[in-house]
């Protein structure tokens, strides 16, 4: 949000002014590799662009894929399968990778650092709080951090499984202004354009709910890991610690200082949410999500978004297994026309203070019934206002008008504002929070 505020600060939506801004450009394996060998001129544009955005005062940070891919090259081998071949490949492919950084953004006399991180470090508050100070020391230097998985000891269960989700960590983590989601496509469209004729690229995001999209027919390329529900999972994240996220094609690297600095427009734009999670709440919201949910209410999404605890009364159902202090996500059903049950939408999520068996019978029930129902003297509430976390915080989603820097018609899909509304459709915007009646 270039609104220059005095002594060239800058201003952003629903977060402290700084005098710089914070980019996380995130490079997926299609973009990296060119027919099994490393793209070298796609390194070079990425070393170009990140050295452009440094000129301009930005602070960038590179989450790059690749390693495995790299790997195979080095030792002429087919992708493995299994974990621990995997895991061997990105060893072999990480020592690779990283020189070819090193010698491009050598040329552009831009110091690189290597940082690797499991998802196990930014679960754990201590390590997160360590890994933040790092990148901070890294930024304050102008030293551009390149970003891996730890994959040599990650644990299955214990990945971040793709480097869009590990890129949203980091954005929120470094509290980024724009994270940069660089793939093999030009961006979200309404359909799998390689298959569907009509399908449309979808400029604008103000509010991810409102997404009717299929993203099931994923990534372009066959050696990531990441497709297109993965890049929108990654925008929730982002969005929702007031990060922008622009899903775009790779070839329009240099493009990247124009967007952040001029706000021009490619691919597809999520905008930062208008009340971004701060501090531990942001942190509850990058827990691994426990393997169960609860479905509450329609008041509790309202109490919920006006900073309430969430209670036995607010719960309709629980399903699948917890155990008490997990990130549970929770649930909400839309009303839905004709009579049918609506569809479950997920709004947030919250560190639980009891287990899911636990939950099932503090279901309808009062506080102060707790002690009767469990047979011991637990929380008064079933999550504590202060470690429930919402995707949409406040219930205020991302708004253009906010963003007057942003200019949407500078998008190479988009005529004017009118057509920009057209592109994103008749879906209704989501209401704002209903006050609570006492």
């Amino acid at each position: 949000n270039m609104n220059t505020s005095p002594a060239g600060s800058v201003s952003r939506v629903g977060k402290a002014t700084r005098t710089h801004k914070v980019v996380v450009i995130k490079v997926g394996t299609s973009s990296l590799l060119r027919k099994g060998h490393l793209h070298l001129s796609m390194l070079g544009a990425l070393a170009e662009a990140c050295s452009d955005l440094s000129r301009a005062g930005c602070k960038v940070i590179v989450v790059t894929s690749g390693a495995v891919g790299a790997g195979c090259q080095v030792l002429g081998a087919e992708k493995p399968t299994d974990l621990a071949g995997k895991q061997a490949m990105a060893a072999v492919g990480m020592v690779r990778l990283m020189r070819m950084y090193d010698d491009f953004f050598t040329s552009v006399s831009q110091p690189i650092a290597q940082v690797l991180v499991s998802l196990d470090n930014l679960m754990d508050r201590t390590q997160y709080l360590n890994a933040q100070r790092t990148f901070q020391a890294l930024l304050s230097k102008n030293i551009i951090p390149i970003v891996n998985e730890n994959d040599t000891v990650a644990m299955q269960d214990m990945k971040f499984g793709d480097n869009d989700t590990l890129s949203a960590h980091i954005a929120s983590l470094a509290d980024a202004d724009y994270l940069f989601l660089l793939t093999d496509v030009d961006g979200l469209y309404t359909g799998n354009p390689n298959s569907d004729p009509n399908a449309t690229i979808i400029p604008l995001v103000e509010n991810i709910d409102d997404l009717d999209v299929d993203t099931s027919a994923g990534a372009g390329s066959n050696f990531g890991t990441g497709g297109m529900a993965t890049k929108i999972a990654a925008a929730r994240l982002a969005t929702a610690s007031g990060c922008h996220t622009v899903v775009m094609h790779s070839n329009r690297i240099e493009e990247l200082t124009s967007v952040v600095v001029e706000g021009a427009a490619y691919g597809t734009l999520f905008l930062a949410v208008s009340q971004p999670l701060v501090g531990r709440k942001r942190w509850i919201l990058l827990q691994k999500p426990a393997a169960g949910k609860i479905i509450v209410n329609s008041k509790a999404e309202v109490a919920l978004k006006n900073e309430k605890s969430l209670v036995g009364t607010h719960i309709v159902s629980v399903e699948g297994s917890f155990e008490s202090d997990e990130s549970v996500p929770l649930f909400t059903r839309d009303d839905a026309e004709d009579g049918e049950e609506g569809v479950l939408r997920e709004f947030g999520r919250a560190i639980i203070n009891y287990s899911s068996s636990e939950c099932v019978k503090l279901i309808g029930a009062n506080s102060d019934d707790f002690f009767d129902i469990v047979g011991y003297s637990g929380a008064e509430s079933v999550a504590h206002r202060n470690n429930v976390c919402l995707w949409i915080p406040g219930g205020e989603e991302g708004n253009l008008a906010s963003n007057p820097e942003i200019d949407m018609t500078s998008h190479p899909s988009v005529n004017d504002m009118a057509d920009l509304a057209n592109m994103m459709g008749d879906k209704p915007r989501t209401p704002p929070p209903a006050t609570l009646t006492p």
